[in-house]
């Protein structure tokens, strides 16, 4: 029996958030793309804050209230790996790490974009953003070791859980386990429309947004050095 455990808004989350951050990452790399990493960061940013926002409101397996997170769970979890498979949504493990990748992403995009307004003294806290950027770097790797440790997860249950079908779950939305079904109502499909628009509305917006406020930085030190300039020849 075929149960739908993952509703469409969560796949199509899960393959955005894929594409998004392996973009900006490389992009991370190459100074004269440096515009299109913050748009794709942003991007991940303000998805992430709407997939909170759909742990909180979403369907049963989707929403955090479903992920056995507890040190009970997690013990079952390792004791019977091998020999059954009794979850129908995230695993314990799996429920951990997906919950990592959210809040790390999500620190890691708020980080990004307090170092693409440095110039702004509301932001500038101790005068230089060394530990801004070091932070941001080192959250970014964490992410990514995150992904790995979800892939490795993915690719394990494929080959000793091969029957639950949840390699394929990720594209269908259906695992091979009787359970009840997974339902959006209507505020949640309306939600789930905004999620799809906004960060897209983001990703646009924020693709000029470094280089406007490199501009606006350049043209503040000009302004000061003329000023500085006027007061010597007085």
């Amino acid at each position: 029996m075929k149960t739908l455990v993952w509703t469409l808004p969560t796949r199509i989350f899960h393959w955005l958030l894929a594409l998004s951050f392996t973009t900006a990452y490389i992009l991370g790399d190459f100074d004269d793309l440096k515009n299109y990493h913050f748009a794709f960061g942003a991007f991940v940013g303000v998805l992430i804050i709407f997939r909170i926002l759909f742990g909180l409101i979403g369907p049963k397996y989707s929403n955090f209230r479903d992920f056995p997170i507890g040190l009970n769970h997690q013990k079952a979890f390792v004791k019977n790996y091998f020999s059954k498979d009794n979850y129908v949504g995230h695993n314990p493990a799996a429920a951990l790490v997906m919950l990592s990748i959210l809040l790390v992403g999500l620190f890691c995009g708020i980080s990004g974009y307090l170092l693409t307004v440095d110039g702004n003294n509301a932001f500038n806290i101790i005068g230089n953003n060394e530990w801004l950027e070091e932070a941001h770097e080192v959250l970014a790797n964490v992410f990514l070791g995150l992904v790995i440790m979800h892939l490795v997860g993915v690719f394990s249950d494929a080959v000793f859980h091969w029957k639950t079908g949840t390699l394929t779950s990720i594209f269908n939305g259906y695992k091979n386990v009787e359970a009840e079904n997974a339902k959006l109502n209507i505020f949640q499909k309306a939600f789930s429309i905004l999620w799809f628009i906004i960060p897209f509305i983001f990703l646009y917006l924020a693709f000029g947004l470094q280089e406007n406020k490199s501009q606006e930085n350049s043209k503040y030190k000009n302004e000061r050095s003329r000023h500085d300039d006027d007061d010597d020849d007085d």
